[in-house]
């Protein structure tokens, strides 16, 4: 009886570090997006930014994306693919006013979502 017990609370415990290990790394990760959110709207603001570099910075969403949906609610991680796939339009038109107004909410939302994963009282009650 005393082995099963203790091979719960390791089995607990173990599940507790992963979790809590991957709540860090994915917070990590939106926080550098949050930057580089940042820089694209600078050179939205200097109109030199390029559909190509567009591009890749959406890359680099969908990547984090699929590896976060398991986690946050599909409604905020689904606003951003929306803006992301407005402002495709937009860096294609090179519509640099129009493309900053959705990477600004782009920003707003990734410094928001990622608290959404942190478990805290006001998310139960």
């Amino acid at each position: 009886m005393t082995k099963n017990i203790w091979a719960g609370l390791i089995a607990l415990v173990l599940v507790i570090a992963c979790g809590v290990l991957e709540v860090v790394l994915l917070s990590q990760r939106y926080e550098k997006l949050s930057v580089e959110c940042n820089e694209a709207i600078t050179k939205c603001e200097q109109e030199n930014f390029s559909v190509e570099e567009y591009n890749q910075f959406r890359d680099k969403w969908v990547k984090l994306r699929e590896e976060s949906e398991i986690f946050l609610p599909h409604i905020d991680v689904y606003e951003i693919n929306l803006r992301f796939a407005e402002g495709q339009a937009y860096a294609e038109q090179q519509d640099f006013e129009q493309l900053k107004a959705q990477l600004c909410v782009v920003a707003e939302l990734l410094d928001y979502v990622p608290h959404l994963m942190k478990p805290s009282l006001k998310h139960i009650v």
